[in-house]
């Protein structure tokens, strides 16, 4: 039982780990592959709102969800507001340089 409680807290530790909270909009730099391959980030302001990478080192554009949708941060797509869920904003792998 032990073991089970040290593992699941180790797991908490690592996930955590990956977040780091942001409070400005989330915009990414693009400027790692990473980023490009995941190709969309929420906007951390606007839940109608995304950024996605289109180039490597351009900074990421602002897309808006259709109507009566949001942007899952999750799913990294548009849903519907009843499927949408608030979750921690979490800092972009890089930032624009502004």
């Amino acid at each position: 039982m032990k073991a089970v409680t040290i593992l699941l807290m180790a797991l908490v530790v690592a996930i955590s780990a990956r977040c780091v909270r942001d409070n400005t909009t989330g915009q990414p730099g693009c400027k790692k592959q990473e980023e490009l391959t995941q190709g969309v980030w929420r906007h951390n302001h606007d839940p109608t709102a995304y950024w996605e990478c289109v180039k490597l080192n351009e900074p990421g554009v602002l897309k808006r969800c259709g109507s009566e949708t949001a942007f899952h941060p999750t799913l990294l797509e548009c849903v519907n507001w009843d499927e949408w869920e608030w979750e921690p904003s979490c800092a972009p792998i890089s930032r624009p340089d502004n």
